[in-house]
C-alpha cells in the first residue's frame, strides 16, 4: 500500500512539473519573434541609408586614379575634360550631360546647361544654410554641384553622402566631396573635406537636381 501511494506521489510530481514547462514554453516564440521584428526593422533601415546614400555601382576610387592617370598620359586639352561628367551621369543616371561625339559634355559646359534647365536649383553662395540643405538633399539620394563661377572655366566639386566636419579655414561646417582637378590632378580626390577642393569664395554656387 505505501508503495502504491509512492508512486502515486512520484507521478503527480512529473505530471505537475510538465505543466509548469508547458506554460512556460508559449513565451519563447513571443519574445523570438519580437526580436526578429526587431532585427528586420533594424536590417531595413539600414537598408533605407545604404539605398539612399548609393546611388549606383560607380567605383570613386577607382574613377580617380583613371583621371589622374588619363590626364599624365593626355596629349589633346579636351582629354580627361569630360571625366567628372561621366561619373555624375553614371552614378545619377542622366542623359543632360551626354555629348554625341565626347560621350559627355567637357566640365566648363556643366554650368551653362544647369543654369538654363528647369531639372536645377541654385541655392546660391556657401553659407551654413545652403550647404545643410545641399547635404540634406545628397543623402536623400539627391544629385548636388559646387561650381566655381569665377571664370568660364571654375572648378566643379560633387557633394557625397554622409555628415559635415568643422573646417578651421572657412569657420563653418563642409560636406565632403568628389573633386577632379584638372589643372593639378594629383590633387583629386574622392570623400575628403571640400576646403580641400576650393577656397571659400561668394562666387562658390550651389546646385541642386530636382
Amino acid at each position: 500500500m505505501n508503495k502504491k501511494l509512492l508512486v502515486l506521489f512520484i507521478t503527480i510530481l512529473i505530471v505537475s512539473c510538465n505543466d509548469n514547462k508547458t506554460q512556460k514554453t508559449p513565451d519563447s516564440p513571443n519574445k523570438t519573434q519580437s526580436n526578429e521584428r526587431k532585427d528586420d526593422t533594424n536590417t531595413q533601415a539600414n537598408e533605407n541609408i545604404v539605398s539612399e546614400s548609393n546611388h549606383s555601382n560607380v567605383d570613386f576610387t577607382e574613377e580617380v586614379k583613371n583621371f589622374i592617370t588619363c590626364k599624365k598620359a593626355a596629349t589633346e586639352r579636351n582629354e580627361c575634360r569630360n571625366s567628372i561628367t561621366k561619373i555624375i551621369t553614371k552614378t545619377y543616371d542622366l542623359t543632360e550631360f551626354n555629348d554625341p561625339k565626347l560621350g559627355y559634355v567637357v566640365y566648363d559646359s556643366i554650368r551653362p546647361i544647369v543654369e538654363k534647365s528647369r531639372n536645377w536649383i541654385q541655392l546660391g553662395s556657401i553659407n551654413q544654410e545652403t550647404i545643410n540643405q545641399a547635404l540634406d538633399h545628397t543623402n536623400r539620394g539627391g544629385l548636388s554641384l559646387i561650381i566655381d563661377t569665377a571664370n568660364t572655366y571654375g572648378h566643379v566639386v560633387m557633394i557625397t553622402p554622409g555628415e559635415t566636419k568643422k573646417s578651421g579655414s572657412w569657420a563653418m561646417k563642409l560636406p565632403n566631396v568628389l573633386s577632379l582637378t584638372n589643372y593639378k590632378p594629383e590633387k583629386s580626390f574622392y570623400n575628403k573635406s571640400l576646403s580641400y577642393a576650393m577656397q571659400k569664395s561668394d562666387d562658390l554656387k550651389i546646385f541642386l537636381r530636382q
